[in-house]
């Protein structure tokens, strides 16, 4: 006998338009690579995307508290249904003006997307009884698998056949929004869905009436282990291609981040002893130090792929920190918490590629990069000092 789903329609919804963001994300960053754009360059669009995505993320993302996160998500994957079609003009174009808006346009929907979705998802699972931290679980566990293959294949597919991936983006942000306007007719605002038994077990409590420092703390390391793993998806495929690698082989050497990101969340969610824990939390940042000499080893392939790995499990922890902390919120304000975690992130994936171009341009190979994880992972051991004396 069937026991029900550890998954509903907007977990996969989620891996579908992850896997397509990142598809995109990548092409962007293989097309300016491919462009010979230097390192400041490429990190500056990143910065400007992420920018609008921070924004978007910061001012709109609480939308879905007051009118519907369905009502406002289905008309905007329509939108970008359009704004995919675009990329194969700025693919033709070879203009640098155009690069730049289409990547504001694509940072853009996705500042708007997660928060919608992260709102979305914490509200009705509530509402459902399913376990608050298995709604974050299995959020995480969808976006990672489709950032994925978004990873894996972009630099290729760009490189290979370069309509084929704005062909793709285009499709399912239209049969997404067909998919969740057809929902929202018959459901409203919920997810009903036979969940498997497992999702309605509870677990240990959150210490609410300290939440907001946990909250602050760990956005704050997500912020700064996120800036050097979005420095890795960003500029790799550069530095892999001036390694002699062949760019459109980048992709299968950044992913390896990606499913990093993936089973560090799954052990991580499996194991709980860290919640509510901060020494032990502690101990798994302390990951982030340890790492540094990875980037001052000679550039090679097995030098990348050790860089990707523990940059993406660096990320991970602090990640699954905040978004644990920042999603479960005794208030109606899910849509609120999930733009302050997206902001965040925008923050940290905006400014990690613009500091990291720079320091590439003065210190070639992974030495750039390596120096500000120095200073990153110097606050990041004193903001956790920090927060231990005040969780007293």
């Amino acid at each position: 006998m069937k026991k029900g789903a550890f998954f509903n329609l907007f977990n996969y919804l989620v891996s579908i338009f992850s896997m397509v963001g990142y598809l995109l994300f990548s092409s962007i960053n293989t097309i300016a690579a491919d462009w010979g754009l230097s390192y400041s360059t490429i990190g500056k669009i990143n910065f400007t995307g992420y920018l609008f995505y921070t924004l978007i993320a910061l001012f709109l993302g609480s939308l879905g508290d007051r009118y519907g996160y369905k009502k406002i998500l289905f008309p905007s994957m329509f939108f970008f249904t359009v704004i995919s079609l675009s990329g194969m003009l700025v693919y033709g174009s070879n203009s640098l003006v155009f690069l730049y808006l289409f990547a504001i346009a694509v940072y853009s929907y996705f500042g708007l997307f997660y928060p919608l979705v992260e709102g979305l998802l914490s509200r009705a699972e509530k509402l459902e009884k399913i376990e608050p931290s298995l709604t974050t679980t299995r959020f995480t566990l969808s976006w990672s698998s489709g950032n994925m293959l978004g990873m894996a294949f972009g630099p290729y597919l760009i490189q290979k056949s370069p309509f084929s991936v704005f062909s793709i983006a285009a499709l399912v942000s239209f049969l997404g929004g067909l998919i969740v306007y057809r929902h929202t007719n018959k459901y409203g605002e919920r997810i009903p869905f036979k969940g498997h038994p497992a999702l309605f077990q509870k677990h240990r409590e959150v210490d609410f009436p300290k939440i907001a420092l946990y909250r602050k703390t760990y956005r704050f390391s997500l912020v700064l282990a996120a800036m050097v793993f979005s420095s890795v998806i960003s500029l790799f495929p550069k530095l892999i291609s001036m390694s002699g690698i062949s760019l459109e082989n980048a992709g299968f050497l950044v992913v390896v981040g990606n499913i990093a990101v993936f089973l560090t969340f799954i052990l991580m969610t499996r194991y709980r002893f860290w919640v509510g824990n901060p020494r032990l939390s502690f101990v798994l940042i302390l990951l982030f130090p340890l790492s540094i000499p990875l980037f001052f080893l000679n550039t090679g392939v097995w030098t990348f792929l050790l860089v990707a790995l523990f940059s993406g499990i660096n990320y991970s922890i602090p990640y699954t920190f905040a978004i644990f902390y920042g999603l479960n919120s005794p208030h109606e304000d899910h849509g609120k918490q999930g733009g302050l975690h997206e902001t965040m992130i925008g923050i940290s994936f905006g400014l990690g590629p613009l500091l990291s171009g720079y320091f590439l341009e003065i210190w070639p190979g992974l030495y750039g990069i390596g120096i500000l994880v120095v200073f990153l992972s110097a606050i990041s051991v004193a903001n956790q000092f920090l927060f231990m004396k005040r969780v007293k």
